[in-house]
């Protein structure tokens, strides 16, 4: 399999596992690490040079208003935070990778 498959899968997976769980309020230890995991993964092999701007403004959007969502929504509350644990690891990747490019280009 190649790498940009395993990026499609990690957050296909990531996704699936932050919902799952998050309706069924089983959130552990495991769990979370899992979802950061897989969120370095897709932050890793799922986004490319040309994406990495669309990415972190997307994150970013999304970070900042789960906040605001989770107080609002406090049924979705343990959903929005999986994802949240999801994306943050990915968006942290990603971000140092711009920072690096920025650095080297200078």
């Amino acid at each position: 399999m190649e790498f940009g498959k395993l990026g499609s899968w990690a957050f296909i997976i990531g996704l699936v596992i932050a919902v799952a769980f998050g309706l069924f309020s089983t959130v552990g230890s495991t769990t979370i690490w899992v979802l950061a995991v897989l969120g370095l993964i897709v932050g890793l092999l799922n986004v490319t040079h040309s994406e990495a701007h669309m990415y972190l403004i997307a994150s970013i959007a999304f970070l900042l208003s789960a906040n605001s969502l989770t107080m609002i929504m406090s049924s979705m509350s343990e959903v929005l935070k999986n994802v949240v644990t999801f994306v943050a690891p990915g968006a942290a990747i990603v971000a140092l990778r711009a920072l690096y490019d920025i650095a080297k280009a200078k």
